[in-house]
């Protein structure tokens, strides 16, 4: 990951609505919320809506200090801003300060975070569920599908399907593409109780037809997954 020393307010080229992640940075154990931009008047202040908890507005005061962060597709922007107003009527949204020490992360494709996701083996023709197993991590190009059952060599095509949450959009998106093998492990796993022994196989995998949109979701996800574990 390469960062810039000087990055300004117009290189994140923000737009109306994009989603922001926020953290009062004085906070013992700060809370990530989400939230999204209303607008801005350049080097005076940004307008965003107040987050949101189980449906409830998060008690936010003026004067609070603030570290947001921002994925714009390929790269995660960072800066401090601090609460100016909270609006209540006739809308209720934020008046922050302009962002202060831009920091860029970009991200890259070979990055990978742990994941425990489901996953279902699928017949491309019938749609039919061969076998489970599980996606043990996960990058934008790839992913580690642990499973007890052979999935095939190095080389063979598979089809798969599972589903990832975004936090940022509040929804579980469901992912259908075919991959292919790069690399096969065996190893002994123990069941629970420790009574039976059986092998464990490991796959290497490359996805082969996420379209562009699923990318920038798969993106968000791998970003998101990032940021919590820094966090």
């Amino acid at each position: 990951m390469n960062k810039k020393a000087r990055i300004d307010f117009e290189d994140m080229n923000l737009q109306v609505g994009v989603r922001l992640q926020l953290m009062p940075k004085q906070a013992k154990a700060p809370a990530v919320q989400y939230t999204s931009l209303i607008g801005f008047v350049a080097d005076e202040y940004l307008l965003l809506q107040v987050p949101q908890q189980d449906g409830t507005p998060v008690d936010l005061a003026p004067g609070t200090e603030l570290a947001l962060r921002v994925f714009s597709g390929v790269s995660v922007f960072t800066f401090e801003a601090r609460i100016e107003a909270v609006v209540t009527s006739p809308r209720t949204f934020l008046v922050m300060s302009f962002p202060e020490n831009i920091q860029k992360v970009g991200l890259r494709k070979a990055v990978r975070v742990k994941a425990n996701i489901p996953v279902r083996i699928m017949n491309p023709v019938t749609r039919e569920v061969l076998k489970e197993a599980m996606l043990s991590d996960i990058s934008l190009s790839g992913a580690l599908v642990s499973t007890s059952n052979p999935l095939g060599s190095t080389g063979d095509t598979i089809h798969i399907e599972f589903s990832v949450m975004v936090q940022s959009q509040s929804a579980e998106v469901s992912f259908a593409t075919s991959a292919s093998i790069r690399s096969v492990q065996q190893a002994v796993g123990t069941a629970p109780d420790g009574g039976a022994f059986y092998t464990l196989y490991t796959y290497g995998i490359n996805f082969l037809d996420i379209d562009a949109a699923q990318q920038a979701i798969l993106q968000n996800y791998v970003y998101e997954t990032l940021l919590i574990h820094r966090s």
